[in-house]
């Protein structure tokens, strides 16, 4: 079932639901350069058993796109999460999965104090930007090994650089240039298989490249010490050509007990292996079932 909800600021957000609304409800927020059908296959794993929700985020897929930079802010995405929880899964929590900037969305979103809607986070690929500073300073302090790992990182500072330069970027998307290079990383992730992500190349989303723009800068120059109560699983892809492994997985000062396993493949492996992403999502949420909530409950 497609349907729209309208965030706080009146942009228009396209969801889908599948599988039973009675049932626990998983929330699927992507990232960028893609739009929601970056989990269909996924969502085809897990419906079954689950009630399964995806949107495209502001400036992607049939969502509106705002022209202001600062409708891109972290605060505002969050916002939106919220919503899409208020339309789908009223009085109950939901179980958060997100991919790449989606799982930075969601991050904020189980890191926010006031929250008391989420259930589990399941994060591949994406950080939270505000952990990102305390990382690079604990690791630079941590000796050989820490460095190495610091410097592994040095493709992420280049692209997204890339991405914040106002003229630039959006040429490069214009030309098909942005196109031809996350073509080739998918390409390259894939192996001897041919490409098969869902995504429409015509409906790229090109408006989220403000999300770059918006929030990195801000967040990892003025970060904020955010933690949860929310359990965290984090799937870290071993051969991830954009994110590193190390770079996500030690958030022990932020979350408790947090679940970290190591996986095969490269960025986009929701797409690529959905099956082993809902194999795990599912585990995880075995340990951690959605409960009813109300407006009495104590914030986490």
């Amino acid at each position: 079932m497609s349907s729209m909800v309208v965030a706080s600021d009146g942009v228009r957000l396209a969801i889908r639901e599948r599988g039973n609304p009675q049932s626990p409800t998983v929330l699927c927020v992507h990232g960028f350069p893609d739009d929601q059908t970056v989990w269909d296959g996924v969502a085809a794993e897990l419906e079954s058993t689950f009630h399964v929700v995806s949107f495209d985020v502001r400036g992607s897929g049939e969502s509106d796109a705002p022209r202001r930079i600062r409708d891109y802010r972290l605060d505002r995405l969050a916002d939106d999460i919220g919503r899409v929880i208020d339309a789908v899964a009223a009085g109950k929590k939901v179980h958060l999965l997100g991919h790449d900037w989606g799982s930075v969305q969601a991050w904020h979103v189980a890191t926010d104090p006031t929250q008391r809607r989420i259930a589990s986070l399941t994060s591949i690929s994406g950080p939270c930007l505000d952990h990102i500073p305390y990382w690079i300073g604990g690791r630079l302090a941590a000796g050989p090994q820490g460095r190495r790992e610091v410097l592994g990182m040095w493709k992420s500072p280049l692209y997204m650089g890339f991405f914040q330069v106002p003229w630039l970027a959006p040429l490069m998307c214009r030309i098909g240039v942005v196109d031809a290079v996350i073509g080739w990383a998918e390409r390259f992730e894939s192996g001897a298989r041919p490409p098969s992500m869902p995504r429409d190349r015509a409906r790229i989303n090109r408006a989220g490249l403000k999300i770059y723009t918006a929030n990195l800068l801000p967040r990892l120059l003025r970060p904020q010490r955010r933690h949860t109560a929310v359990a965290v699983q984090v799937l870290a892809p071993r051969t991830d050509i954009f994110i590193t492994a190390a770079s996500q997985v030690r958030i022990d000062r932020w979350t408790a007990n947090p679940q970290i396993h190591a996986i095969d493949g490269g960025h986009w492996v929701p797409a690529f292996d959905p099956a082993e992403i809902a194999r795990r999502v599912k585990a995880f949420i075995d340990e951690h079932t959605t409960t009813d909530t109300s407006e009495e409950e104590t914030p986490q």
